[in-house]
């Protein structure tokens, strides 16, 4: 296998479009000033650039700053959300519970009645 020797990664797509519409401008310049006028546009480009990566990283601690703050939740409930599936935690909740227990209705005393005082029988004479 032969080994290629100006091995240079692909440019990434616009790239062309960027290069053409430089040197179209460039162009217009004076063969003199061109090599000057060059190294100064690329400057500026690169500082345009990192201006620009500033700004958006700014902004974006700007919105972060002014949103609510997420209120946490609590340590189970957080548990029960980090699982696979709603489904999962679901069944894992339920095999983890005691069973329910039924509940029996409590067994009401009967009211004892009061014990009948019988008078003994009353005895005729005979």
């Amino acid at each position: 296998m032969a080994i290629r020797e100006d091995v240079r990664p692909r440019a990434p797509r616009g790239t062309k479009n960027v290069t053409q519409a430089f040197f179209a401008a460039l162009d217009g310049i004076a063969e003199g000033q061109q090599a000057a006028v060059a190294t100064a546009a690329v400057a500026g480009i690169r500082g345009e650039l990192k201006d620009r990566r500033l700004r958006t990283k700014e902004a974006a601690g700007r919105a972060k700053a002014k949103a609510p703050a997420k209120t946490k939740r609590p340590a189970k409930a957080k548990a029960a959300a980090t699982r696979a599936t709603p489904a999962a935690a679901r069944k894992q909740a339920t095999a983890t519970k005691a069973p329910a227990r039924r509940k029996v209705p409590a067994i009401k005393a009967k009211a004892k009645r009061p014990a009948r005082t019988v008078s003994p029988p009353e005895r005729t004479p005979a």
